[in-house]
C-alpha cells in the first residue's frame, strides 16, 4: 500500500514542476513572427535622434504600394516571404536612393503552447541587387544615403527597435545653408551659344530701387536671389540698339523644402530649393517661347534643384 501511494506521489512531480515553474504560457510578444523589418533614419553627424523631417515623396517596396511612416517617424518595411530578398525605393523632393534587403528563414520554437514558427534572419543590406547582403554598405556623392546599417539581423514584432538604420550626411547648418540664388544664363537665339549681356536693371518685381544688377555689369551668367516661399518674379530692363528700354518678367515657382546634395560637399539639406518651374499667362512648365519682339525669345529650366555649380545654369534664357 504504501509502495503504490509512492509510486503516485512521484507521478505528480512532472505535472507540479509545470504548474510551479514559468511555462511559455506566457508568450514572449517581442519574439512573435514578423515579416517587417523596421527602418529609420539619422543624421550621421547627429544620431541621437531619429530624423522626421526628411520631405518624402514616396516610400516602397520596389513594385509595391506606398509605406507610411508610424507615429515615432519610423518605417515597417514589408519582406517577401517568397523570396529572400526585398527591394526599397525612397523617393524624397530632390533626392531618390534604392536599399536591397536580404535574409534567411530560421524556425524557431516557442513552447509547448506558442508553438513553432518561421522567423526572418540574418539581414544584410546592399545597394545592388545583384551582391549579397552585407551588415552595411556606404552610398555615392550624390544619393540620399551616406550608409545604410545593420543593426538588428532578427526581424521580431517589437516596433521600438529598429533593424535597419539610414544615415544622411546633413550639412551642418551653423556653418553651411542651402543656396537661395537662381544661376541664370544667357544665350544666343540662333546659335544657342553663351551671350554676355548688359542690362539697364534686373531686380525683384516692385524693387526696380534696388537692383541686382544694373548697365555697369555685363555677364553671360548671373546669379539672381529668390525671395519668398515659393516664388518670385523678375524684371528684366533692357536697352535695344541703346536707345529704346524693353522690359520682361520672369516668374519662377519652386519648393522652399526639396532635399538636395550639396554640389561643393556633397551633404544634404533637408529645406533647399527645388522643384523649380516658370510660370507664364497662368501655366507652370519647364519652357515657354515667346514673342520676336520680347527681350528673350525662349525660357528654359535646365535644372531643378538650386545649387552652386555654375555651369549647370537652372535657367537659360535665350536672346
Amino acid at each position: 500500500m504504501k509502495l503504490s501511494i509512492k509510486r503516485g506521489l512521484l507521478c505528480l512531480i512532472p505535472l507540479a514542476i509545470f504548474f510551479i515553474l514559468p511555462s511559455c504560457r506566457d508568450c514572449d510578444p517581442y519574439s512573435n513572427p514578423s515579416s517587417y523589418a523596421v527602418g529609420a533614419f539619422y543624421d550621421k553627424n547627429n544620431p541621437d535622434q531619429p530624423l522626421t523631417t526628411i520631405n518624402f515623396e514616396s516610400v516602397s517596396g520596389i513594385g509595391g504600394a506606398d509605406i507610411s511612416p508610424m507615429s515615432n517617424g519610423k518605417y515597417l518595411l514589408p519582406l517577401k516571404i517568397t523570396t529572400r530578398q526585398t527591394g526599397f525605393s525612397f523617393i524624397a523632393q530632390g533626392l531618390a536612393d534604392t536599399t536591397y534587403i536580404d535574409y534567411e528563414s530560421s524556425v524557431k520554437v516557442n513552447g509547448p503552447d506558442c508553438g513553432a514558427y518561421e522567423q526572418l534572419v540574418g539581414l544584410g543590406v546592399s545597394r545592388d541587387p545583384s551582391k549579397e547582403g552585407t551588415s552595411s554598405y556606404s552610398g555615392v556623392k550624390g544619393a540620399l544615403f551616406d550608409s545604410v546599417i545593420v543593426v538588428n539581423s532578427v526581424v521580431s514584432a517589437d516596433t521600438a527597435n529598429e533593424n535597419v538604420q539610414f544615415l544622411l550626411d546633413v550639412c551642418d547648418a551653423s556653418t553651411k545653408s542651402p543656396s537661395r540664388s537662381l544661376i541664370v544664363s544667357f544665350f544666343n537665339k540662333d546659335t544657342g551659344e553663351p551671350k554676355a549681356m548688359r542690362f539697364e536693371s534686373i531686380h525683384v518685381l516692385g524693387k526696380a530701387s534696388n537692383p541686382i544688377y544694373t548697365s555697369g555689369d555685363n555677364f553671360s551668367t548671373v546669379l539672381l536671389p529668390v525671395e519668398g516661399d515659393n516664388s518670385t518674379i523678375f524684371e528684366f530692363e533692357y536697352k535695344e540698339d541703346g536707345v529704346n528700354i524693353s522690359k520682361q518678367q520672369m516668374k519662377v515657382v519652386f519648393n522652399a523644402k526639396t532635399t538636395i546634395s550639396d554640389d561643393e560637399t556633397g551633404c544634404v539639406f533637408l529645406s533647399g530649393i527645388g522643384d523649380i518651374k516658370l510660370e507664364s499667362g497662368g501655366n507652370q512648365g519647364l519652357e515657354f517661347t515667346f514673342a520676336n519682339d520680347s527681350i528673350f525669345k525662349k525660357m528654359q529650366v535646365d535644372r531643378q534643384v538650386i545649387n552652386t555649380n555654375l555651369d549647370w545654369p537652372n535657367v537659360k534664357l535665350y536672346n
